[in-house]
């Protein structure tokens, strides 16, 4: 005979006695719930033979059964969302729960169940953000240095500067005076350069007092220690070394051919 069940959320039926000890889906919420064992009293031998050798009536309320779910057992039920999983199932496939770490996965969140749509855009903005700086950062490392370009600028300037007076000497009448434009030009971009040179090396110099005082007066007063200093931090020093050094080299060429050129 039907045995009553009662769901927790409300739902009362009746399922078939050969359901009793057996947990099956609540049509209501869709939550597991346990089959009492009935209180009906066991048949008696021969009925139970008889039954055994028959095939069970199939009563009206079967179909309306089937179509609910209750035919169907549940194996094993998720501790963290009450949904039903597969017997040897570690991971819950709604929500993420972890029954062996008893954790849950952030990407089985659902929007609006798990987590608010305004949380979920929030956490969008923020990884949009994040993209978009570390994309910057990438795109500042990639071309010309800014102190390449300001030298670049500074040569252009100079040169058609020197051009001008050059033009303006040689078109004196009296011709009084030699005005040397190579030399001139070779000068001033050894001033120029040799600036940029030091404000590099004032850069390793700040990084060293940064990190300690004494580390910095040996890196300002000790040249080896200056380039033990950027070996050790070769991350942070290795630009400005690179500055330092091929900038003085283009700083001597550009004094050698000064003095060259007569100035």
């Amino acid at each position: 005979m039907p045995i009553p069940v009662k769901c927790s959320c409300g739902k009362a039926v009746n399922v078939r006695d050969d359901l009793a000890g057996k947990a099956i889906k609540c049509p209501g919420c869709g939550k597991p719930v346990q089959v009492g064992s009935g209180s009906a009293a066991a048949p008696s031998r021969a009925m139970a033979q008889a039954t055994a050798a028959a095939p069970p009536a199939k009563s009206s309320l079967d179909d309306l059964f089937t179509e609910e779910g209750f035919d169907r057992q549940v194996a094993a039920v998720c501790p963290a969302c009450r949904v039903e999983m597969a017997a040897n199932a570690v991971l819950c496939t709604k929500c993420g729960y972890n029954k062996q770490t008893g954790e849950r996965l952030e990407s089985h969140k659902t929007a609006g169940v798990d987590i608010s749509h305004g949380e979920l855009a929030l956490n969008k903005a923020t990884r949009d953000m994040a993209h978009e700086k570390a994309l910057q950062e990438k795109m500042e490392n990639v071309g010309m240095p800014w102190w390449m370009m300001a030298l670049v600028l500074f040569f252009i300037i100079s040169a058609v500067s020197i051009a001008v007076v050059a033009i303006n000497v040689s078109r004196r009448v009296d011709g009084a005076g030699e005005f040397k434009a190579m030399a001139t030009f070779l000068i001033l971009g050894f001033g120029a350069v040799l600036t940029i040179a030091i404000g590099a090396y004032l850069g390793i110099i700040i990084k060293a007092f940064k990190q300690e005082i004494k580390t910095g007066l040996l890196t300002m007063f000790i040249p080896p220690y200056l380039l033990f200093f950027c070996w050790k931090n070769l991350g942070d020093t290795w630009r400005l070394l690179a500055t330092v050094v091929g900038l003085g080299i283009i700083a001597g060429a550009l004094y050698a051919g000064a003095v060259r050129a007569g100035l």
